[in-house]
């Protein structure tokens, strides 16, 4: 009996180690939701206006993923996010569509925990109304760090924090550019196929 228990922990080791070897796939879906503090700089004709504001985000970001060497994995990211900023003088609703492609490189820490760190960049679009001068897109840099504890062999609940810098023009002005940076947590579930 205890060869058989010996045999089966080995196993289920092995297993979870496997789901990050090359060759392998990840889909993963995470959310999270921040109550944080955003710094957001605006620049007008070489004139900046700085503000620091605090809301509420929340983001839902499915992403796919293909691991091209052991642990690390090339993956494309998608994220939905919906902003209530207050300014201290008027709360404003904003969202936003953004598209990733990044790499993420899990840690071997045990049997069923994978520290792991990612960064990412690509293209971020926003809105606060229907008027194109409410409108703006441009670049995203994104990075993340955080803890995959696996469930089972093949389904990872993953813990992060995330951070988000961008810089976009307005849709209707493109001498008015935003520059934004905000960093929340998050919790997500993954697919090692």
């Amino acid at each position: 009996m205890k060869k058989l228990l010996l045999i089966v922990i080995v196993l289920t080791g092995l297993t979870v180690n496997a789901q990050t070897e090359k060759g392998k796939w990840i889909i993963s879906g995470g959310t999270s939701v921040s109550f944080a503090s955003t710094n957001l700089t605006l620049e007008l004709d070489g004139q900046e206006i700085s503000d620091d504001t605090s809301g509420s985000i929340f983001t839902l970001s499915p992403s796919v993923g293909y691991f091209v060497i052991n642990n690390l994995a090339v993956e494309f990211d998608l994220a939905f996010t919906s902003n209530k900023i207050d300014n201290g003088t008027t709360e404003t609703k904003t969202s936003s569509l953004m598209s990733t492609l990044g790499g993420t490189y899990y840690f071997d820490a045990g049997s069923k925990i994978k520290p792991f760190l990612g960064l990412g960049a690509g293209y971020i679009t926003t809105s606060s109304g229907d008027s194109d001068a409410l409108k703006s897109n441009g670049l995203a840099l994104t990075g993340k760090g955080g803890i995959a504890y696996f469930i089972s062999n093949s389904i990872s609940a993953d813990f992060f924090v995330q951070y988000l810098n961008s810089n976009q023009k307005n849709k209707a002005n493109s001498n008015l550019e935003s520059k934004n940076s905000s960093l929340a947590l998050g919790l997500g579930f993954s697919l090692y196929l």
